[in-house]
């Protein structure tokens, strides 16, 4: 038992000696406050609008669809049911009954 704890405790010095505390120089430990991070914040640019106001305004029901088309260009999609046609542009929308304007919506 004796021999037993002597050489645990030189097994225990001997490694304290090779891997101990005195074997490693402290480096300088680096203590500072949070840093302020500066917070960007992204400009957004909204899309042009492919038609003008004014335009919009010139709008009537009963209006053909050659008469729209001569105000604004040709639309994103059309929808068609079996009595109604839809035009859809970016901002807004044209209904259509029997070829003459209806209504619209400006989104």
């Amino acid at each position: 038992m004796i021999r037993t704890m002597c050489i645990v405790g030189f097994s225990a010095c001997l490694l304290y000696s090779l891997f101990g505390c005195a074997s490693v120089s402290p480096r300088p430990v680096e203590v500072s406050l949070p840093r302020r991070v500066e917070e960007r914040k992204e400009s957004f640019v909204w899309a042009e609008p492919s038609y003008r106001p004014k335009e919009l305004k010139k709008l009537r029901v009963g209006m053909t669809k050659s008469e729209v088309l001569a105000l604004f260009q040709e639309p994103k999609s059309i929808k068609r049911t079996p009595s109604d046609e839809y035009w859809e542009y970016d901002w807004f929308e044209l209904y259509f009954r029997g070829g003459r304007l209806v209504n619209w919506f400006d989104l």
